[in-house]
């Protein structure tokens, strides 16, 4: 017999193998899984390869119909899911976010574990290449490569702690060489394959949301009057320093009266605008008042240079959203026994971490070039107060243009006759408007190989 012919028979007995196999374990598995209890009840289920229709028609069954569905049900249910949580893992390479970015700045925010830095190396720039500080002076990876490292520098000495000159140009020498080993680790200590080593944030991610003015003032109301509802706990105004350049009494001229109003007077001027017939009328326009008696100029100095109630403002503290520093504005209150205050003056510029975008104008630009001059950079609280004027501008041309309107005559001017010499004018005017567009037509006509000219479509 030939080769093919045996392998031919091969293959077929183990055909006849492969169907008559089943029959037999079929056979065998009632005295098999008798032994056992929940071998026992797993014989009443039905087999997962019936139908409903079978199950209800077979005679041996003697199960609830409503048991046997939710079997069935059951049995087309998948066995594994995957989680919801798996699904919307939120991705840990994200350098163009800044909600992202701030939430990894904000883990070097508490000082027993992370002391300010040389700004090459400080937490901004830690932050922008996806580290997080994870343990005392410790930085790790945010996408779990592994990466980690120990930042630490020799303490600063100077020559009037008793060491002598030489002794104190070696150890800023010796400074100097740790900061830029530290330099080089922001990428280098990443996994090879980790993403924050070949890129991270631009200088961009620190900006500030103010080019609308709107929205800029908008949230400058909001910080004030989060901070008024700090009451008693705010310093005296006499506390508060503010920078050069800063006039909070102009400023406060070009905002809006109705900032500085409590809810009870908005509604009673309301209330005055409508009169007995149920008729409501213009308001009337109101005289320049005199906010510096209303304002609370301390929550407002504070609101301009960013500072906002915290979560646990009940407390006494402001903080910044940007830099993530905190004021406990008790140390600039007497206390009550009558001891002086802590500190005697409460500058808000200089309170905020100095790479702050509310006191940078490099962090607000996002620029920072060598070619570029520092001093023409506006920091965020700049570009609030030119916002301020900005707005008060836009206010005093609408109501001047209200004015105009209303000061207009409403009688209809009287029709002229009509004018022979005017007439012909007009006519005249036409012919040569359609003379030129006669000229334009022909010049942009061009001639088909034929000869035949061919109008534009």
């Amino acid at each position: 017999m030939s080769y093919a012919v045996e392998s031919k028979k091969r293959k077929f007995h183990r055909v006849l193998e492969s169907i008559s196999k089943p029959l037999a374990d079929n056979a065998l598995k009632p005295s098999m899984s008798a032994s056992t209890p929940a071998a026992a009840g797993a014989q009443d289920r039905p087999p997962a390869n019936l139908s409903i229709k079978k199950v209800r028609l077979a005679s041996n069954d003697n199960s609830d119909p409503i048991s046997v569905r939710n079997s069935i049900l059951k049995l087309s249910r998948p066995t594994s899911r995957t989680s919801s949580s798996s699904l919307t893992k939120r991705p840990t390479f994200l350098p163009w976010d800044r909600d992202a970015f701030l939430e990894r700045l904000e883990t070097f925010r508490r000082v027993d574990r992370w002391t300010s830095k040389p700004a090459p190396i400080n937490e901004v720039q830690w932050a922008k290449r996806g580290w997080i500080c994870s343990d005392n002076m410790r930085v790790s990876c945010v996408s779990g490569c592994g990466g980690s490292a120990v930042v630490k520098l020799p303490d600063e000495i100077d020559e009037l702690d008793g060491y002598d000159e030489e002794k104190v140009q070696e150890r800023k020498e010796v400074r100097a060489r740790l900061v830029d080993e530290y330099a080089k680790q922001l990428s280098e200590a990443h996994g090879e394959n980790c993403p924050w080593r070949n890129k991270g944030c631009d200088a961009t991610i620190q900006h500030l949301q103010l080019a609308n003015t709107d929205a800029a003032i908008a949230k400058l109301h909001d910080r004030y009057v989060d901070v008024v509802k700090l009451g008693n706990k705010l310093p005296s105004e006499n506390v508060i320093e503010t920078p050069e350049g800063f006039n909070l009494d102009d400023l406060i001229k070009l905002l809006p009266v109705e900032w500085f109003k409590g809810p009870e007077t908005a509604s009673e001027e309301t209330n005055s605008q409508t009169e007995a017939n149920g008729e409501d009328v213009a308001p009337a326009p109101q005289p320049p008042a005199e906010p510096s008696k209303q304002v609370n100029r301390t929550a407002l100095a504070l609101a301009f240079f960013g500072w906002d109630s915290v979560a646990d403002g009940a407390a006494g503290l402001v903080g910044c959203k940007a830099c993530f520093r905190r004021l406990g504005l008790w140390m600039y209150k007497p206390k009550e026994n009558g001891d002086v205050t802590v500190y005697t003056s409460l500058d808000v510029a200089s309170e905020h971490m100095e790479y702050c975008p509310w006191i940078d104008g490099v962090s607000q630009s996002g620029s920072g070039r060598p070619n570029e001059k520092v001093d023409n950079l506006r920091s965020g609280w700049q570009v609030v107060a030119e916002a301020c004027k900005v707005k008060h501008r836009r206010r005093l041309r609408s109501v001047a243009s209200m004015d105009t309107i209303s000061s207009r005559p409403s009688t209809p001017l009287p029709e002229s006759a009509p004018d022979e010499e005017n007439e012909e004018s007009r006519k005249t005017a036409d012919r040569e408007w359609w003379a030129k567009i006669r000229r334009i037509r022909q010049s942009l006509t061009s001639k088909s190989p034929h000869g035949k000219s061919v109008a534009p479509k």
